[in-house]
């Protein structure tokens, strides 16, 4: 019994210093994940004044709005119980629901047990506004709504956008941004703190606003839910919280809300709806490659270091009938010098008319060339000119006449106008560069009308010019 009272005893005191031991002394089955750690060590930075402006961006459902619009604000007040509180959502609906968890929280005799006997006062104590004991108290609020009669010193705004519809609203997204401004920031005490919950959504959203526009300095703790390179904690393609979301099952909802929403929602990088140098409608698609096919070739990009954050190798083939280009088939993957060889000449065995392979005269590409010019035929080095940018925009009338065409339905398609929808901005530029490279050889120069069929046949006549 004793040492039961003692377990007690130091997990109360465990609970009033570290949010976590708070989270899970007060949520039966609470099981935190090192991302959760992560974020309760920030939110205590930032209760303690080492920061006053706090942005996370975290997927849904991975546990930000029970640590950080519910434990961590009841937390404050029990650290600070002459402190106010004001939190805002979406909807008012929303935000009640918080602000009664919130309400809840305090108000059990194990937080007072936490906390030096703080609580509730006797007065006021709806879900939306209420007080504590100390004199410090709660207001919750739908964004938009507005907030009266107190000022705050931590001001929370979870989720203000409620789907894509309301976020791709250039109406709604400044009415978001005018309430910001005018309502919820003129209510922030001296020395209070902002904490900014969300999942993107859109790239003009209030954290894309925030990041650009506001004056404040912002402390942004973001977690994709798929690891894009490595990290302290994962690898690159690692899930951020394998114990309830696994790969397959990040697969899965990949696959089930496309590449947009993914990439918004649970990546965190929002892209124009539009895209920004290469518009999502001006790609046209086909079904079936028409039979009067002229000329295939392929175009490389080939940028290796056989580190999960680098670059990806990519080969795509393209064929060509009049003005028109075909993208037919694409190959990308993080590679070391003798994978990309053997990816070079599986896609050379796949397409014998794409006789010739255009690779970039750049980085590892006379490396390639060198290595395979005596067992494969066709490699033509290619020196760019220009930036990459500059090269986008050379293409892009091929692009909008609408003579460039992807497989309809194919992952390679719709990974290649993802990317695209980023560029110049996106993490990986290497799908995009290869695309360029092949439109750029085919507007300034005439690919061969001749087919080659077999392993190239006639090549030295057909190529001779080049």
């Amino acid at each position: 019994m004793r040492n039961s009272n003692i377990r007690k005893i130091l997990a109360v005191k465990r609970a009033k210093e570290s949010l976590v031991p708070f989270a899970m002394l007060t949520m039966k089955g609470y099981r935190p994940n090192w991302h959760h750690r992560i974020l309760a060590e920030k939110l205590t930075r930032l209760m303690n004044g080492e920061i006053d402006r706090l942005m996370v961006l975290m997927p849904p459902r991975h546990g930000k709005s029970e640590l950080a619009s519910v434990r961590f604000p009841a937390w404050f007040l029990g650290h600070f119980p002459d402190k106010r509180v004001i939190a805002a959502s979406y909807s008012a609906r929303l935000a009640e629901v918080f602000g009664r968890r919130v309400r809840d929280l305090v108000g059990d005799p194990l937080f007072g047990m936490i906390f030096d006997g703080v609580s509730l006062s006797s007065g006021a104590k709806a879900a939306n506004r209420w007080e504590t004991n100390r004199g410090g108290g709660y207001v919750s609020a739908g964004v938009g709504g507005s907030i009266t009669g107190m000022g705050g010193d931590l001001l929370i705004v979870d989720d203000p956008f409620k789907n894509q519809e309301d976020a791709d609203s250039a109406v709604y997204r400044e009415k978001v941004w005018e309430w910001y401004q005018s309502t919820l920031y003129t209510r922030i005490e001296k020395n209070g703190r902002i904490l900014v919950i969300l999942t993107r959504w859109h790239e003009d959203d209030l954290a894309g606003r925030l990041l650009e526009q506001s004056t404040d300095e912002w402390n942004v703790v973001c977690f994709p839910a798929v690891a894009e390179e490595d990290e302290e904690h994962r690898r690159a393609g690692e899930p951020l919280w394998a114990d309830k979301y696994g790969t397959e099952a990040l697969k899965r909802m990949e696959a089930a809300v496309g590449s947009r929403v993914w990439n918004a929602l649970y990546q965190q990088r929002p892209a124009p709806a539009g895209g920004v140098i290469f518009r999502r409608e001006w790609w046209r698609y086909y079904d079936e490659l028409p039979p009067d096919i002229e000329q295939m070739y392929q175009s490389w990009d080939m940028t290796f270091k056989e580190s999960a954050g680098s670059d990806y190798v990519v080969g795509q083939v393209w064929a060509v009938r009049g003005a028109e280009r075909y993208l037919v088939d694409m190959v990308r993957g993080r590679m070391d010098f003798m994978s990309a060889l053997s990816a070079l000449r599986n896609l050379s065995e796949k397409y014998p008319r794409a006789a010739a392979k255009y690779i970039e005269d750049k980085a590892n590409g006379p490396a390639v060339i060198s290595a395979l010019k005596g067992s494969i035929q066709g490699l033509i080095p290619v020196n760019p000119r220009g930036g990459k940018t500059a090269r986008a925009n050379a293409v892009c009338p091929l692009i909008e006449a609408g003579n460039v065409f992807l497989k309809r339905g194919a992952k390679f398609s719709e990974m290649l106008t993802e990317e695209a929808s980023y560029f110049p901005s996106g993490r990986h530029d290497d799908m995009v560069d290869a695309m360029t490279q092949a439109l750029s050889v085919s507007m300034s120069k005439n690919v061969p009308k001749a087919s080659c069929s077999g392993q190239g046949r006639n090549f030295n006549k057909i190529f001779s010019r080049y």
